[in-house]
């Protein structure tokens, strides 16, 4: 955790968390966080404080947190928000409140103010996507997803390979030094160090010739592909290789040969499930169906 700091043998070291002052954020802020827990972490070396910050060594903290009725019925949207040096919340996508050790519980990289809210996003074009609606307005409101200039989602729209690689490392949180990157992926892309991240990891190999199509539409069995190959890295569900269980899908026979096994794997625990009989391997995905598969990678234990 102190890796990254230039400590002496005889330097005496101490974590300090207490009640945060909020008297200087923005009224709507204020108002937004109401009576809610605004705690402030902050590292002491020898009685001073100092800035601390470590990709490499998340710490996990745990706030007691009593959630009102109307909180207690939407338990999803309890979230946590740091507070940067502005003055201004930032998401921080893992918080999550739950209801059997009444704690909210998040994963931090570096030590400064932190806030329990109750965020409920919804967008004006997902009505007609009822099994797409929770999850993406969770997911919204968690500050992994979001929509357009005009309220809405675009839940029909397909997402293209860049927006999904960004927003999946997102979701995941998996972290690495971008020691390179595809040749056609720049430094100025605002998905450059998500793609980047995910190469490193082994996570995104390209389309061939170091090259990535960032622009490209994704299908369902990549999706698949790198769904199995993050859960793996992350350590997450043992799969069982069934590809059997692909024969109750009408298409099954459609399914890349590459992609036979991610496909199987990642339908076995429930991640991505067929339509009317199919599967739909070479579909495009869609952003609702993005929002889903983000859902419930979120929340596997």
């Amino acid at each position: 955790m102190l890796s990254t700091l230039d400590l002496k043998e005889n330097d005496k070291v101490s974590v300090s968390i207490g009640d945060a002052d909020i008297s200087g954020l923005d009224e709507d802020i204020k108002s937004a966080i109401g009576d809610k827990p605004v705690i402030e972490l902050n590292l002491l070396v020898n009685g001073q404080r100092v800035s601390w910050e470590n990709a490499n060594a998340p710490v996990t903290v745990s706030i007691p947190y009593s959630p009102t009725e109307e909180e207690m019925a939407d338990p999803e949207h309890i979230v946590v928000w740091y507070i940067d040096s502005t003055g201004k919340p930032v998401s921080i996508p893992n918080g999550k409140y739950d209801p059997s050790t009444g704690m909210v519980t998040f994963r931090i990289t570096h030590f400064s103010k932190y806030a329990v809210a109750f965020v409920k996003k919804s967008f004006n074009d997902i009505e007609n996507y009822p099994w797409a609606k929770k999850a993406i307005e969770v997911m919204a409101s968690k500050g992994i997803i979001s929509g357009n200039m005009q309220g809405g989602y675009d839940p029909g729209k397909p997402i293209t390979r860049a927006d999904f690689i960004k927003l999946f490392m997102n979701t995941l949180e998996l972290t690495a030094e971008v020691k390179s990157n595809f040749e056609d992926v720049k430094q100025t892309d605002y998905f450059y160090k998500e793609v980047g991240i995910a190469k490193q990891l082994g996570i995104a190999s390209g389309t061939g010739n170091n090259m990535f199509k960032p622009n490209d539409l994704i299908t369902r069995q990549d999706v698949a592909v790198l769904l199995e190959k993050a859960l793996k890295i992350a350590k997450k569900p043992d799969f069982n290789n069934d590809k059997e269980q692909l024969q109750k899908f009408e298409d099954y026979s459609d399914i890349s040969q590459y992609a036979l096994d991610s496909v199987a794997n990642v339908v076995s625990i429930g991640l991505m499930q067929g339509s009317g009989g199919y599967i739909k391997p070479k579909d495009n995905t869609t952003r609702a169906e993005a929002a889903v598969v983000f859902y419930k990678l979120y929340n596997i234990k």
